[in-house]
């Protein structure tokens, strides 16, 4: 091998014999001989190609030969010989100047070791004599001598890595892609959007090839390119190019012991496998080099294993690596992986300390020791269950006997799967466009026209950019339905008034033609988006849709609560005025009356049982507050589109059908059955939200709210209480007038968000708690919320259903953590056993209902149902079910608040699972009485794309069928009502004979 160093880079070659061939002569004898393309039969003793490696190649030499000049992707497998892959397409193909990326040092050289040898392709006799091996130059740093640039150029094969091409000056940049005609991206996963895109831009009309086992970045972006070639995981398993994996799981709770209990179980098992003759090497993998230090202790004590800790600061690395690769240490400790190209079929355990997060990484991962050689056995994998912490698509592995065989290749699966779904919808567009790649979210807004008389010319919105607009990238679909293009505006700064300084913005317009319904919607970004000018364009004579038909969009919003109300008025001196909270509700005579007219409406309310918000302006426009990508988008604006032309639609019920609003001098004398945490904490995650006094520290999810009976004589204040482990604290609010109320605290509570600490009080002043009143309305803060419509009707007795109590003493409610077998919860959690898979024993401070129960249906759809239980009190020693109004208030309003999980029943899962842990964690009984901590991990996997049927249970055995009031019926039917219309839920009442 011979090589010429040029400062920052090496030119190597190693002819066949002593005579030195130029980079034209290999080239010339590339085309003049043919490549043999021998495919491997073990039956018959040939050696030669895989399967997977033969499909890589006619995959990429096609796409070569083909119109198409564009990155194409080649999926490979960890195992299934990639490299070798690259090497015939280049030699195949007869690419006369190819430039490969890598994406480390180690893997540089080793592709440039095989480049020069042609490696295997000799060795298996896909190449004879008369094809020269290639003259390779590998580049480390950045480039900044010309003379240094041409000798780089003087080779076949140009190897370098993305860190090297960034340092490259713009103009030796341009003049090495210009030179290449060929781009061969190794591991593209690794290549960040930007330097791909970069590299990218120098290559159009060439082709190009990404090589990858996980074709998805970690950056969120896409990796660019037409997939050609996949050669599934579960194939490369099925034909031993991967070998087997054994999980071990580990079920530790206490976090501490965690680590001792995976090493120990990694030591067990290698040393095993060395009783058996197998060549294994454990490696432990740590999240940082902290972590690293204390996981090494632990490993440590095994002297005769000869345990080794390697990170970015370990001295004489490369000869610690050849120390490793020559098997002197068993166990190695260290930071993620040991850098891409580190290839040692002897890593076969892997204890896993710190789980991955990133479903790309773990693939590269769990490839390194499923590699195939003599005296190795197969894969295995160790790990804790019990807190696996872990992103959401990699749940499912650690779980009891999970077959991570199966798990990968099904994750594997469907994460290739989804990018060709996405490639098919960007096939549906007529040119590729980065716009696509950008991962859009665009805010929820548009404005709608009619396209009765006008004609849909999409391609004219070229003509939209001038001197202070340009358009930078566009793409319309084949259906030539929607258009998306982005705009870069160049504005004076509004500061001076010179023509000097300009603002630099960029803007998204998007614009979709429902053709079945004859509308069109247009989004704009922009504060002043120039949306009327588009239309001109490209629909021109398109009408507006302004005015009530606009606001027809808020119909069918279930407790609508509008927020603010604007409006023009036919009043001299006042054109316009604003209204919000009780303002509203004075409008709304002026609204029949015809004296004032809505400008523009903005409201929450229940659609389908998910909270929804929607604003409206009589100009046209419809928006949102959320943001979500261009497909839902579309769908969303095909849903306005549907009320917008629904004549049945009458707006002016809207006003009248909204909840009404009051602001309070005194509390209402109305029942209150219930307090619950602000809807702001709610959308929070509540594992980094804790509430802590001096003496101690809890997390929300162990914390809730609770009413007191005591109002103060004046009516102005009422009390209520922080509940946890440590005990009931006192709190009260008071109304202070003009919309405003006072928190005082008997305890110095703080409420901890994150790392930021404020005072429970005045965060409850900024952010009061919602009280729940037994007519369905709300109180926030100083303001009470009720509905306009009446909702005092009874329950129906007839759909009440009465248990056998006998034997129960309904006086106890909770079944403890002792299992009190003649407590309501106890008896309620036996009696429907058998018809779940799951029963939750979810009693306790920050519960969401005494009893969660789920029941799995085919994996295809989840029963969720929440008990809330209640006992009877006693009178005189002895409980008596009968008609007391007060046996009803807490546990409805523990009903109402509970529906808010339905919102989200992934997280009501993992909330269960969060609440198993702390309960195992203080050394307790399990909260679970039927199934398993894993049918827990297992149900959330579920529930992400299940369809479900959920259900809401009080259970009350102090109120008796046969004395049952019409005070009691009629607080159930009310919140029967109340759930129903916010969760679409019929709610289930048991109670005693």
């Amino acid at each position: 091998m011979q090589e010429i160093k040029v400062k920052s880079s090496t030119v190597t070659w190693q002819p066949l014999n002593d005579e030195q061939h130029s980079v034209e002569d290999i080239f010339d004898s590339w085309c003049k001989s043919n490549f043999s393309f021998i495919e491997e039969n073990e039956k018959l003793g040939i050696a030669g190609l895989r399967p997977p490696q033969l499909g890589g190649i006619f995959a990429a030499l096609g796409f070569d030969r083909s119109d198409e000049k564009n990155a194409a992707t080649v999926v490979m497998p960890t195992g299934t010989g990639k490299t070798e892959t690259i090497l015939s397409i280049v030699v195949a193909g007869k690419f006369k100047k190819t430039l490969v990326i890598v994406p480390s040092d180690a893997l540089r050289e080793q592709t440039k070791n095989k480049f020069v040898q042609l490696g295997l392709l000799r060795q298996l006799g896909l190449v004879c004599d008369e094809f020269f091996n290639p003259i390779v130059s590998t580049i480390k740093h950045g480039i900044d001598d010309p003379s240094d640039l041409s000798k780089i150029l003087d080779a076949n094969v140009i190897i370098t890595s993305a860190a090297s091409l960034s340092k490259f000056s713009k103009q030796y940049f341009e003049k090495l892609t210009q030179e290449c005609t060929h781009l061969i991206v190794d591991e593209a996963h690794h290549v960040t959007a930007t330097t791909w895109a970069q590299v990218k831009s120098r290559f159009r009309d060439k082709s190009v090839f990404q090589f990858t086992a996980t074709p998805f970045r970690s950056d969120g972006s896409r990796i660019e390119g037409k997939i050609i070639f996949n050669y599934p995981l579960k194939k490369a398993q099925d034909d031993g190019y991967f070998k087997p994996i054994e999980f071990h799981p580990v079920r530790e709770f206490v976090e501490e012991k965690s680590d001792e209990a995976i090493a120990q179980q990694a030591i067990s098992l290698l040393r095993k496998d060395i009783e058996n003759k197998l060549d294994h090497i454990v490696m432990a993998r740590a999240a940082s080099k902290k972590r690293a230090k204390e996981i090494f202790e632990i490993y440590a004590k095994e002297k005769d294993l000869k345990p080794v800790l390697i990170d970015s600061n370990t001295k004489n690395k490369s000869k610690v690596l050849e120390a490793i690769k020559n098997r002197e240490h068993k166990i190695i400790v260290c930071v993620n992986m040991l850098g891409e190209g580190f290839d040692l079929p002897q890593l076969k355990i892997s204890a896993i300390h710190d789980p991955h997060k990133s479903i790309n990484v773990m693939l590269q991962f769990t490839g390194r020791f499923t590699r195939t050689t003599s005296n190795v056995g197969d894969a295995k994998f160790i790990a804790n269950i019990a807190n696996p912490n872990v992103n959401e698509s990699l749940e499912e592995l650690y779980k009891e006997d999970s077959d991570w065989n199966n798990v990968i290749s099904s994750i594997s699966s469907k994460k290739i799967k989804v990018e060709k779904a996405y490639q098919e919808f960007r096939e549906e567009f007529s040119e590729p466009s980065k716009l696509l790649d950008l991962g859009l979210t665009p805010s929820i807004s548009t404005t709608v026209y009619r396209m009765r008389i006008a004609k849909w010319k999409p391609e004219r919105f070229s003509r939209f950019g001038n001197k202070q607009f340009q358009i930078i990238d566009s793409v319309i679909n084949d259906e030539k339905d929607t258009l998306v293009f982005s705009v870069k505006s160049f504005l004076p700064v509004g500061w001076t008034s010179s023509r000097e300084l300009f603002d630099e913005s960029w803007d998204l317009y998007i614009a979709f033609y429902d053709k079945a319904n004859g509308l069109l919607f247009i989004h704009s970004s922009a504060k002043d988006g120039l949306v009327k000018r588009l239309v001109k364009l490209i629909a021109e004579d398109a009408t507006q849709v302004q005015g009530e038909y606009v606001f027809r969009a808020l119909a069918g919003l279930k407790r609508l609560k509008l927020q603010n109300v604007g409006l023009n008025k036919n009043k001299k001196g006042l054109r316009y005025s604003m209204h919000t909270g009780t303002e509203i509700n004075e409008q709304i005579p002026d609204i029949e009356a015809n004296r004032a007219t809505k400008s523009n409406i903005f409201g929450k309310g229940y659609e389908n049982g998910e909270l929804v918000s929607i604003g409206c302006s009589h100009k046209g426009k419809v928006w949102a507050m959320d943001s979500d990508s261009l497909d839902q988008w579309i769908k969303w604006c095909k849903g306005v589109g549907q009320k917008i032309l629904d004549d049945k639609i009458d707006t002016n019920e809207v006003m009248k059908t909204a909840m009404q609003t009051e602001e309070l001098v005194e509390f209402p004398n109305i029942p209150a059955l219930a307090i619950d945490w602000p809807v702001e904490i709610l959308r929070k995650n509540e594992l980094k939200i804790s509430i802590e006094s001096v003496a101690w520290e809890e997390t929300l999810i162990n914390c809730e709210l609770l009413l007191s009976d005591q109002l103060s004589p004046d009516s102005k204040e009422i009390r209520f209480f922080l509940n946890n482990q440590y005990g009931k604290h006192n709190l009260s609010m008071r109304i202070k007038g003009n919309g405003e109320v006072a928190i005082s605290s008997e305890s110095k509570l703080n409420i901890k968000i994150g790392e930021q600490s404020t005072p429970l009080a005045e965060f409850f002043e900024e952010h009061p708690p919602t009280i729940f009143l037994s007519d369905t309305s709300l109180i926030d803060g100083a303001f009470r919320y009720y509905p306009n419509e009446d909702y005092i009707y009874k329950y129906d007795l007839n759909n009440t259903e009465d248990w056998d109590w006998n034997g129960v003493d309904i006086s106890v409610e909770s079944q403890t953590t002792s299992k009190i077998a003649n407590s309501v919860q106890y008896y309620t959690i036996h009696k429907i056993l058998n018809e779940y898979d799951l029963v939750f024993d979810d009693d306790g401070a920050g519960e969401i209902a005494d009893i969660v129960a789920i029941k799995n249906i085919d994996d295809n759809k989840l029963v969720i149902d929440l008990f809330h239980c209640k006992y009877c009190s006693k009178k005189g020693g002895v409980a008596t079910p009968g008609a007391r109004i007060d046996d009803v208030y807490q546990v409805v309003g523990q009903a109402e608040k509970s529906v808010k999980w339905f919102a989200d029943k992934e997280k009501l899962i993992l909330r269960l699972m969060e609440r198993e842990r702390g309960r195992l964690k203080n050394g307790k009984t399990s909260r679970i009485e039927k199934g398993s901590f894993e049918d827990l991990v297992n149900l959330a996997k579920i529930s992400r794309y299940a369809d479900f049927k959920l259900g809401v249970s009080i259970v009350q055995p102090a109120i008796s069928k046969a004395k049952i009031s019409d005070d009691q019926l009629t607080v159930i039917g009310a919140t029967a009502a109340y759930i129903d219309e916010i969760s679409g839920v019929k709610l289930r009442v048991i109670i005693n004979k």
